[in-house]
């Protein structure tokens, strides 16, 4: 995938809220967040991905799963849209 950081994040995501399970596989989950990635404005998703693969496993976790007040503080770090792309991800696709 093209995007390595921001597929950590989802599949965190995913797992949390229980968007992979018997009945959805890794793999379609995959696909399905490639296609939403496809939708997306192209010129923030470097920045974005480039962030979260610099997070370690703690810290995405919390901004991926993280009670609310804990993922605010990790995003003030963030590039512009990056709580906008995950909140979208877990609203259309997870």
């Amino acid at each position: 995938m093209k995007y390595p950081g921001i597929k950590r994040a989802a599949l965190e995501i995913a797992y949390d809220n229980g968007g992979i399970n018997r009945m959805r596989s890794e793999k379609t989950m995959l696909g399905e967040l490639a296609r939403f990635l496809e939708r997306q404005p192209e010129e923030i998703l470097p920045a974005i991905d480039a962030w979260l693969s610099a997070l370690s496993g703690d810290d995405l976790q919390t901004v991926c799963a993280g009670e609310h007040y804990e993922m605010e503080a990790l995003l003030k770090d963030a590039p512009p849209f990056t709580d906008r792309l995950l909140n979208d991800y877990f609203d259309e696709v997870c």
